[in-house]
């Protein structure tokens, strides 16, 4: 056989980035990677091999080469959460009144996942007790893609829980699975829900009769579960001007006083 049966082995119009990442063994044609291979980045690589003998007129043959890069569970799935309809977002957190009903949606939660198959196939939850929970949105179309709204599953009551941290946690299929979260804050605004409480409920008093004119007589207190200018309280007297006649009260502290003096039998 001689030089006329040795053959040698090259790349043939090998394009970037094929010489970056494979490598032919010029002798034995054995193709070897030299460089990662990301399949999110190049799911296959295509070249000719060129195989030359070695005689005094060289004769020569090519092949065209595929090689598929396969998927290796190496992305964990990405939460990105958005803000939706009337509840406002900023800087990670939502605000949304208590008196929406229950099925609001707070947000749009989109989630994804860079591998495929079922390393790709995503499963997100809420985590921990809180009143929310995900529904699919109708636009859910492919398993590496998915969006979500996170919703409201009971009434929620500004006095009993002013804030919520939903931490949402995303989980892929793959073999060993990948998973992450992202969280939301939620923030609950006040309504004016809830009335005034006088305590006690019945104030009794007991004053000398000629007391002098603007002489405190009784000091009523009332407070309001709710906050900010809807737990702000004025007083005022109901009654008839007879009674509005004999007393008075003022309006920011609740202090009442007789503005004339009452005399024996009043």
């Amino acid at each position: 056989m001689g030089p006329n049966g040795e053959i040698e082995y090259t790349l043939h119009q090998a394009v970037d980035p094929v010489p970056k990442l494979l490598r032919i063994d010029r002798s034995t044609g054995i193709i070897y990677v030299k460089g990662p291979l990301d399949r999110e980045e190049i799911n296959s690589l295509s070249f000719y091999v060129v195989a030359r003998d070695k005689g005094p007129q060289p004769k020569s043959s090519k092949t065209f080469v595929t090689i598929e890069v396969t998927d290796q569970n190496d992305n964990a799935p990405a939460v990105e959460i958005r803000g939706i309809g009337l509840v406002t977002h900023s800087d990670g957190m939502a605000n949304i009144s208590e008196d929406m009903p229950v099925g609001t949606a707070v947000a749009l939660v989109q989630v994804s996942d860079k591998d495929e198959g079922e390393n790709a196939v995503v499963t997100c939850v809420v985590a921990g007790d809180v009143p929310f929970q995900l529904r699919p949105a109708s636009d859910s179309t492919s398993d590496n893609k998915r969006k979500y709204f996170l919703q409201t599953t009971t009434p929620l009551d500004y006095e009993r829980v002013k804030e919520y941290r939903v931490e949402i946690v995303a989980v892929d299929s793959g073999n060993p699975a990948l998973s992450s979260t992202n969280s939301l804050r939620v923030q609950v605004t006040d309504v004016n829900d809830n009335s005034p409480v006088f305590s006690p409920t019945i104030f009794e008093v007991e004053f000398a009769e000629e007391n002098q004119p603007g002489e405190t007589i009784l000091d009523v207190t009332a407070t309001d579960a709710d906050s900010g200018t809807n737990a702000e309280l004025f007083y005022n007297i109901v009654g008839d001007s007879y009674i509005k006649g004999l007393f008075e009260i003022d309006s920011n502290t609740g202090e009442g006083q007789s503005p004339n003096p009452t005399r024996p039998g009043t």
